[in-house]
């Protein structure tokens, strides 16, 4: 399926957005992440997940030179995790630390497989996962906006940009 056939998932709550966009927040001045996961039946759930990446930078700068002031990094043991739960993998959630809520270099880098050069196509790790980008400024979340990759075109694209509002629960997201 295309991204562009796709549409916005109803499971986008205020309590939902709200909830994760206080985790995020908390996390400043570095980047926050956490994942949202699917159970049994329909429902999403935010789980707040640790940035691991300090604690790789300080085993080893040289291979993990970026902290998490720049940088997040999930425990791969919280995806096991939720899969023994036999829960699904719908969204990987971090925030920006003011710079904005784009989907970066470093960001596709960690969502696809590596490549020997640019000319070989992107393979995204996780073909049915999302990316939500959280920006926040000043410890405060601002915008987010939603990523998911785009078969036809082989790239990562915007999908959705949640309000500030709609992220504080005092708006309801729109489609």
């Amino acid at each position: 399926m295309s991204a562009s056939s796709k549409t916005i998932d109803a499971r986008w709550t205020p309590a939902l957005l709200n909830e994760l966009t206080r985790w995020v927040s908390r996390a400043y001045p570095e980047e926050g992440c956490g994942l949202i996961l699917q159970g049994e039946g329909d429902a999403w759930r935010f789980h707040g997940c640790e940035n691991v990446a300090d604690k790789y930078h300080r085993l080893d700068p040289e291979q993990y030179p970026r902290t998490a002031r720049d940088f997040y990094m999930i425990d791969p043991m919280e995806f096991v995790r939720a899969d023994e739960r036999g829960e699904a993998l719908a969204v990987i959630v971090h925030s920006h630390p003011d710079v904005g809520d784009y989907f970066s270099a470093e960001d596709i880098a960690a969502a696809t497989f590596p490549r020997d050069s640019d000319d070989e196509p992107l393979e995204p790790i996780y073909p049915d996962t999302d990316y939500l980008v959280v920006s926040v400024r000043k410890g405060k979340a601002d915008g987010a906006t939603l990523f998911r990759f785009d078969e036809e075109r082989g790239e990562f694209a915007s999908v959705k940009r949640f309000t500030e509002q709609e992220l504080t629960g005092s708006a309801a997201p729109v489609a």
